[in-house]
Parts: C-alpha cells; sequence; structure tokens
C-alpha cells in the first residue's frame, strides 16, 4: 500500500509541474503577442475620436485589407523634415509586424490581422501614439470593423436612404449596409489602397462641395479604384454637368460622349414602370444618355423610357470603367419630386444590382463539414499543403499518445514496483522514456528527402512556397492588376528576408508600375478556418519605399526578419497595380445574338494554356496551347458551350442534366478551384459551391460578363512574379499556379469608336 502511495504522489508531481510550465508558458506568450505598448500597459491613454477617426475611412476599416492611417501629426521631424512612421500591430497569425512608411508619407498604410486589433504609431523621435482598432459595431453610426460580408458604400452628398437597408427598430436589427458619408475631403485617403475594402462609391448633387475639395492624390486615387474594379452610382440631373465637372475622375473613366452629354425633359413613367410604383412623378430634368444601339452604341440601358416629346431615352444606363463600372441614373434623386417618393430606394437598389445584397439570410457556409465558411479557406487548405512535410493521420498521433501512457503508468508501476521492487527507479525510467519517444518522433518528422547537406543549400531546399496568382488586363484603358497568395514553409525554425519581383515576362509588358507590395495575409475566423492563438515570436518588418525619389513614384515594400517556426508556413500575399503597354482589337458582336464572330488573337507574350474567351454565357474553347501571338481566324471553328454549364461540370441526358457536386474538402484540384474563384457568381454563387465569396470577392469576373466586355483566360506555364528569401536569386520549389485574365472590349460590326477623354 505504501509503494502504491509513492507511485500515485509521483505521478501527481509530475503532472503538476507539467501544468505549471505549460501555465508559464502560455502566460508568456499573451504577453509578447502585441506591441510592447497598447492599452493594456498602464498609462496608456484612451483613443480619443479624432484619433480614431484617422484609422481606414472614418474609423472604418477590414481585416485583412490594405488600410490607410493619418500619420501627418508624426512626419515632423526635429529639423523640419519629414520622419519615417512606423505602425506597430499584429497581423492574421496574431504575431506583431511593423509597417515601415516611407519618409514622404502622409498616409500611413498597414493591414489590420484581426478586430480591435493593437496600434501604436512612432517615429524616430521618440514620439508614440497608441490605442485599439475600433472593434466590431455600427458602422453607420460609430468607428467601426466593417465585416467581410458586409457592404461598405462610400457616399459624397445624399445617402439616398441606402443606410436603411436591412434596419429593423422593432427587432433592434442594425442596418446591413455599412454606409460612410464625406463631408471633409480631409477624411479622404489619397492612395487608391486605402479604398481596397470599398464596395460602391454613389455620387449625388449635394456632394459637389466635398468633391471640388480633393486634391490631385485623392482624385487619382478614386480613378485607379474605380478602374481597378471599383463601381459607382451617380444621379445625373440638370446639374450633371456641375457634377461631372466637380468629379473630373469619375468623367475621365466614361465615355466622352457621356461626359459632354447635355440634359433634357424626360417623362418619369419609365422609373414608375420599373418600380410598380402607384405614386406619380412630376416631369424631370437628365443628362441625356447616348443611345445603347447601333454603331455609336455604348454602355448597356438598365430603364428605358422617353422624353416628354416622346423621343426614346436612356433612363438608367451601366458604362464600363477598365475593370470596373459606372451606374448613371438620369434623374437628381435629392429633388423634391424623388425626396418623398416611396419608391426611391427601391430604384437605387434595382439599379445598382447585388452590390447592396443583404447576405444575413444567406447560408453560412458548409463550416460544420470543412471549418471554414468561405472559399478563401478552402484555398488555403489548398495552398498549405506540402511534400516535404510527413503527413501524420490522427490515428498515429492517438497510438503515439497511448503507447506513452501505457509506458509510463502501467508498465512502469509493474517493473519497478513489483518486477525490481524498487520504487526510486521511477524517476529515471520515466525521463527514459520520454526522451526515447521524443527522439523517435524526432526522426520520424524529418523531411521526405534532402538533396543537399551544404551550408545554405540544406535551408533552401527545406523551404516550399505554394502559391496562385491572378493576373488582370485591360486593354481599353491599360489598367493591370495582379494579386499571389502563397504559403512559405519551412522545415527548420529560421528568420528570413522576404521580396516579391516582377519575372522578365511581367516587365516586358509593364509600362508603368504603381505599386507593389509583399505583406502577411489572412486573419482567423469562421471564414478562413484560422484560429486565433497567442505566439511569442519577435516582430517582422514590412519595409515599404518609394522606387525613386519622386514623392509620386511606385510604392514597393518588403518583409524583413520574418520569424518561422520549426514545420510551420506563413501565408503571404502580393498586390500590385500597373499599366500595360499590350494592345488587342476589339471582338465583334454578331447582330442580333450574344455570339461573337471575326478573329481572336493572344496579345500575351507567352503561351496561354487550357484557354477559355467568355462572352455573356457563352463559352468559347480554345486549343490546349494558344502560341504567343497566335491568331485564330474564325472563332466559329471553336467549339461553344453554356459557361455556367462549364464551370459546374454539367452535362446534357436524354431529359434532364447532370452536374458535378462542389465539395468543399478537396484541396488536391487548385485549377479547378481557381476557375471557382474568379467566376463565383456564374457558376451559382453560394447554392452551387455552399460557400461564401466575401474575402478575395474581387477576383470574382461575373459582372464583367456583359455585353460590351468579353474576357480571354488561361493559365501561363511561367510565373508572374518571384519570392526571394535573403536576396537569393534560387526560385523556390513548390506547386504554383498562374492565370491572366485579359479584357477585350466587345463591339457591334461597323462600330464607329468615340475617344475617351
Amino acid at each position: 500500500m505504501r509503494l502504491e502511495c509513492k507511485a500515485v504522489s509521483r505521478t501527481w508531481c509530475l503532472a503538476i509541474a507539467v501544468a505549471l510550465c505549460l501555465s508559464a508558458a502560455t502566460s508568456r506568450v499573451g504577453k509578447t503577442n502585441e506591441p510592447e505598448t497598447s492599452n493594456d500597459r498602464a498609462g496608456a491613454s484612451e483613443p480619443t475620436p479624432d484619433s480614431v477617426e484617422r484609422i481606414g475611412i472614418l474609423g472604418r476599416y477590414r481585416i485583412g485589407q490594405w488600410t490607410a492611417v493619418d500619420v501627418r501629426g508624426f512626419n515632423d521631424g526635429t529639423d523640419g523634415s519629414p520622419a519615417i512612421a512606423k505602425i506597430e500591430t499584429v497581423d492574421g497569425d496574431q504575431a506583431p509586424v511593423v509597417f515601415q512608411q516611407p519618409v514622404d508619407a502622409s498616409t500611413g498604410l498597414m493591414v489590420p490581422g484581426r478586430e480591435a486589433a493593437p496600434l501604436l504609431i512612432r517615429d524616430p523621435q521618440g514620439s508614440s501614439d497608441a490605442w485599439r482598432l475600433p472593434p466590431a459595431g455600427a458602422p453607420n453610426k460609430e468607428p467601426a470593423m466593417i465585416p467581410e460580408g458586409m457592404p461598405w458604400v462610400l457616399v459624397f452628398g445624399d445617402s439616398l436612404g441606402i443606410e436603411s437597408i436591412g434596419a429593423n427598430e422593432l427587432l433592434n436589427r442594425e442596418s446591413a449596409i455599412a454606409v460612410t458619408a464625406i463631408r471633409d475631403a480631409r477624411s479622404l485617403p489619397d492612395r487608391s489602397l486605402g479604398l481596397m475594402g470599398v464596395d460602391l462609391i454613389v455620387v449625388t448633387s449635394s456632394g459637389q462641395s466635398v468633391l471640388r475639395d480633393l486634391t490631385q492624390t485623392q482624385r487619382t486615387a478614386l480613378h485607379r479604384w474605380l478602374i481597378g474594379g471599383g463601381t459607382v452610382l451617380t444621379c445625373l440631373g440638370q446639374d450633371s454637368e456641375e457634377i461631372l465637372t466637380a468629379a473630373d475622375w469619375l468623367a475621365k473613366a466614361l465615355p466622352r460622349t457621356v461626359s459632354l452629354a447635355g440634359t433634357v425633359k424626360l417623362d418619369p413613367a419609365g422609373f414608375e414602370s420599373f418600380t410598380n410604383s402607384q405614386t406619380r412623378l412630376p416631369p424631370l430634368e437628365g443628362i441625356e444618355l447616348p443611345k445603347t444601339t447601333g454603331r455609336q452604341a455604348v454602355g448597356e440601358t438598365l430603364i428605358a423610357g422617353r422624353t416628354t416629346r416622346r423621343v426614346s431615352a436612356s433612363l438608367a444606363a451601366r458604362y464600363s470603367a477598365g475593370l470596373g463600372e459606372v451606374r448613371i441614373i438620369a434623374a437628381d434623386l435629392e429633388s423634391a419630386g424623388f425626396a418623398d417618393w416611396p419608391e426611391r430606394l427601391d430604384l437605387v437598389r434595382r439599379v445598382v444590382g447585388g452590390v447592396l445584397k443583404d447576405d444575413r439570410n444567406e447560408p453560412d457556409g458548409n463550416s460544420r463539414q470543412s471549418g471554414y465558411s468561405d472559399l478563401a479557406g478552402q484555398v488555403r487548405r489548398t495552398l498549405d499543403q506540402f511534400d516535404l512535410k510527413r503527413a501524420v493521420s490522427f490515428s498515429i498521433v492517438a497510438l503515439v499518445i497511448g503507447a506513452l501512457i501505457t509506458l509510463v503508468a502501467p508498465l512502469d508501476y509493474y517493473l519497478v514496483q513489483r518486477v525490481l521492487g524498487r520504487p526510486l527507479l521511477g524517476w529515471m525510467t520515466f525521463p527514459f522514456v520520454a526522451i526515447l519517444i521524443s527522439v523517435a518522433l524526432i526522426v520520424a518528422a524529418q523531411p521526405r528527402r534532402i538533396t543537399s547537406d551544404q551550408g545554405s543549400a540544406v535551408a533552401d531546399e527545406l523551404a516550399r512556397l505554394n502559391s496562385m496568382e491572378f493576373l488582370d488586363l485591360d486593354m481599353a484603358t491599360g489598367f493591370g492588376r495582379l494579386f499571389r497568395w502563397g504559403f512559405l514553409y519551412s522545415h527548420p525554425s529560421r528568420q528570413v528576408n522576404v521580396s516579391a519581383r516582377p519575372t522578365e515576362m511581367l516587365d516586358r509588358i509593364t509600362k508603368e508600375l504603381r505599386y507593389r507590395l509583399v505583406a502577411p495575409f489572412g486573419f482567423p475566423g469562421r471564414s478562413m478556418g484560422g484560429i486565433q492563438i497567442e505566439t511569442s515570436v519577435s516582430p517582422s518588418t514590412v519595409a515599404m519605399r518609394r522606387q525613386s525619389p519622386d514623392a509620386g513614384a511606385a510604392m514597393l515594400s518588403d518583409i524583413e526578419s520574418l520569424s518561422l517556426a520549426p514545420r510551420s508556413s506563413k501565408s503571404l500575399a502580393v498586390t500590385m497595380q500597373l499599366q500595360h503597354q499590350l494592345q488587342a482589337p476589339p471582338m465583334r458582336m454578331r447582330p442580333g445574338t450574344e455570339l461573337l464572330q471575326g478573329s481572336l488573337s493572344n496579345p500575351l507574350p507567352t503561351d496561354l494554356l487550357d484557354g477559355m474567351l467568355i462572352y455573356r454565357n457563352w463559352v468559347y474553347l480554345l486549343p490546349t496551347r494558344f502560341p504567343a501571338g497566335g491568331v485564330i481566324q474564325d472563332i466559329d471553328t471553336l467549339r461553344q458551350k453554356n459557361f455556367r454549364w462549364q464551370l459546374s461540370r454539367q452535362r446534357a441526358l436524354e431529359s434532364s442534366s447532370e452536374g458535378e457536386v462542389w465539395d468543399v474538402t478537396t484541396r488536391d484540384q487548385p485549377r479547378r478551384l481557381a476557375e471557382v474563384l474568379m467566376f463565383h457568381d456564374a457558376a451559382g454563387g453560394s447554392r452551387y459551391t455552399t460557400l461564401q465569396h466575401h474575402v478575395l470577392g474581387n477576383l470574382d469576373f461575373s459582372d464583367l460578363l456583359n455585353g460590351d466586355r468579353c474576357v480571354l483566360v488561361g493559365r501561363v506555364t511561367d510565373r508572374w512574379t518571384q519570392f526571394s528569401l535573403d536576396g537569393s536569386t534560387d526560385v523556390l520549389k513548390g506547386n504554383s499556379l498562374s492565370m491572366v485574365r485579359v479584357v477585350l472590349p466587345v463591339r457591334p460590326i461597323g462600330f464607329i469608336p468615340t475617344p475617351r477623354d
């Protein structure tokens, strides 16, 4: 009995010691997770409303997106020259990160890693200010984090009641749309990256004063945001000329026939019929939108009507602007006739389309089966798989734990206590067994193969990079953008400097670089399936700089001192914007149909593999290899299919059709996943994938499949960008997929081109 008590006592002592060690480690991790100076530190002042509104746009921001921070208060050096501002926060892995700004920056940039993340701004003179980012709340009433599923609307003028969508006072339910009204031009970022999280910009008559006060850099940022994939809604009534003069960045993106159009008296019956309204509207004066049919047709009519002289007219129309679009309502919705019209908000919602969609009643994704509710989670799971790392199933881990328990408990008791009769030997056999099993696990955790055992070559061989990259090029405006998401894996623990450079192939088509930034990407939560954990690593630095001393030069960034734990990976993203120098003739539309005709050329300097030409809901399947500079003389010779059927792998049977069910747990089909990422809504949206598409929603080109644009899409064998570690030029091994999408204008036969500004 005495021996058994001693054994039990020894077991409890070991358990208590392990618990104390784990508790100490956990508390230590919690202390090093955030920047040294935060609101948790004694003496840190609470943020004032003015300081909070310096974050994002009037205190509104999205996690995982580039966010602007006004650092002008920290940019005054002791000698009167600008000083480098450093913004300290945490990334998506809750590791500390420092965003170092260039010396001429008045607007800093950072990527929030989570809601209410700590934030500290400091300059070389020692001045600093510390607070936390605003938490999630009511963004229409106060500074707050905007969830990824909530549309964000920026308003110049009247919000037209958009902030009331989804709100219900009886149910105490807040609005489903985040509306931010710009009343002061100084609250708007002067970089397009600071507008990345905005879904829609509304421009009305009462916003002219703010629009006129915008600086030239702010106007340029708005223009680049628009042609980079943004959506603008504007109401052009009797003062349309004044609005377009104040918003010259908007007029620049419109066809010249629209920006120079005059006004005309319109019959409001078209608005009444469009909204099924029983309330009459008085005659109104609005912009005379050009015709959308004929040889000089531009845009697409959304609401057809007529003037008071019984002449056909467009009451609302949509116009392409690079990768974005502008929707125009030919009326002043702030006028006395529209202000009290019951169907005004319904008119706005139907003209804008799915941008103002309330997703709260939509299915929340198949997170129970997969662990994530967004397509970005499936991409994350696909990329975070490495052949270098040995996969160990849960059953093996359970067997190891069971063997350890068996060795240190029953066997130890019977061998030491009963057979040898020396209970003190248990203090030697227990660590011996623990060390033996640890050595066995370390040996089993070695990489699958090591091709070299010399110095730095070993480090390079023990690193992998899996990634997806998407290059989008617009032939009408010369605009280009690139997004690459990769996971960097390291087998041993190491600290590296990471940089991303364009390859020679991308340099050949680039005319002007706007920015090229690499930074940690992702955030914890249900969308991406990430778990918020505490980490104790040294801070990494996202060092941003100008390409040249010129203040307007391209912004570049590298990551310095990035810590990688043993057998771990880090999520990184490259965001790039450029002006390309490729040229391609517009495609021709067959009159009276939704089909194209004529020839198709490959404007890229590389072969296009498994290419498709997509127009509306039709896809033309290109040859397996479409050579660089190659020409298909007649696209009628290509096989045509329904594009939605192509995405869902649907096939026709004798009396029905059968499609391929989307598997949310699949992680070995990156090309299939990339197709759905690029055209999620065209495939059926969440009804098909059972997943949302908010985190990487800007990759979805479904809205571009309209009458005046078609998309040439395919993959390339070479990479558009190249990651390098510690300045090395060696190519990191791993699985990478490079896609390209070329947006071509579509014109009717005999089209007479109209120059833009």
